[in-house]
């Protein structure tokens, strides 16, 4: 990949690999905004918004996902037992090689009428998602006499977005599943999709197939290739990432000011922007407690060891007189004031989140 070259190296190709590598390996053609289908007004969510549905667990618990796959479960059986349903079990993944591989099974009748396989290459987890269904929907909307259709996948994020109203980096995708889906809808007022969610830790039978297909699969990538928007997108996010993180463990001066947390797996936590970041998604109960785990984390807290480095003319030594120097270990560990049974024995982060919690004067300002 010239992506990868240096600058020298780069200069030393010879023009016409230049030329070659300008035309194929750019980013690919992806926002259409001005498709009538996508103006207000004509989208299909203005005229059909009652003809889609989306059906998920309530709620990410064992119990509630076993009482979706009972429901899952029934839809599917009398899917396949009136003439007038079809059901499409979906799904989408990527190999280290950056090749997508998309599979859909169409189901009437209790058997596969139709097995679909696309590839594509330097694509997002979304688009492959995204592949898979339309490679499903569009041939099952072509069926004659079919008024409802059941699509299964594991991503139901991504389907929600072919009804999504905002300009989307996917818009040249949604175009032939769009024009599809509005056509099927204005056919017969009797004509509605159903989307539902099933996880592939699930194992649900029907869907491990196609599951298994994806995984299967050794298609092998071509180069040079264009790339999507969202995965160029997304690898020039990760090279920033990834020199953030190496910048950030490389620093002589973290060593003695950041405090390093694991998470459950006992993985140690590294700087990230996904998913809120490294720490929020743990500690965002209120502002004051993701502030004065701020503190801890940095050091920037009223204790001796912050005096010591910024207020040296201050006292630095813990009240407790166990201490010539108060650092966040002592107050933590071994400060008297603290119950010695909520006190962290690790560094999972989860075990200083609870210490903070039930002690709301560490590490604030407000008493120092």
């Amino acid at each position: 990949m010239t992506s990868k070259l240096t600058i020298k190296q780069w200069s030393n190709l010879k023009s016409p690999i230049k030329d070659v590598n300008k035309c194929l390996n750019s980013i690919r053609e992806c926002f259409n905004p001005l498709f009538p289908l996508f103006s207000l007004g004509s989208r299909v969510v203005d005229h059909f918004p009652s003809r889609f549905s989306f059906y998920s667990p309530l709620s990410s618990s064992d119990e509630d996902l076993f009482h979706h796959l009972q429901n899952l479960n029934q839809v599917f059986r009398l899917s396949q037992i009136s003439p007038h349903n079809i059901a499409i079990i979906a799904d989408g993944g990527i190999k280290k090689s950056q090749v997508a591989t998309a599979v859909a099974h169409i189901w009437t009748d209790n058997s596969i009428i139709r097995c679909l396989q696309a590839n594509s290459i330097n694509v997002t987890s979304i688009e492959a998602e995204l592949m898979a269904i339309c490679l499903g929907l569009i041939p099952a909307i072509e069926e004659e006499n079919i008024h409802n259709i059941i699509v299964i996948t594991n991503s139901i994020a991504t389907a929600k977005k072919v009804f999504e109203l905002k300009t989307d980096p996917l818009q040249n995708m949604f175009i032939m599943l769009t024009l599809a889906i509005d056509s099927f809808f204005k056919k017969d007022s009797r004509n509605k999709i159903q989307f539902w969610f099933c996880p592939s830790k699930a194992k649900w039978p029907k869907h491990k197939l196609v599951d298994n297909q994806v995984k299967a699969d050794n298609c092998a990538p071509i180069f040079p290739s264009k790339e999507s928007h969202l995965f160029n997108k997304k690898k020039e996010c990760n090279n920033i990432l990834s020199e953030w993180q190496n910048s950030f463990m490389s620093n002589p001066k973290r060593e003695q000011c950041f405090l390093d947390f694991e998470d459950e797996n006992q993985k140690v936590i590294i700087p990230t922007y996904a998913k809120g970041s490294s720490w929020f998604p743990s500690i965002g109960f209120t502002n004051l407690l993701c502030t004065r785990f701020t503190h801890m984390t940095t050091g920037h807290a009223p204790i001796g060891e912050y005096r010591q480095r910024f207020l040296p003319h201050l006292p630095i030594s813990c009240p407790c007189g166990k201490a010539e120097v108060q650092t966040r270990e002592h107050i933590v560990m071994e400060y008297d004031i603290h119950d010695p049974s909520i006190c962290p024995h690790n560094i999972i982060i989860n075990s200083f989140i609870h210490f903070l919690a039930d002690n709301p004067s560490a590490f604030s300002f407000d008493n120092g």
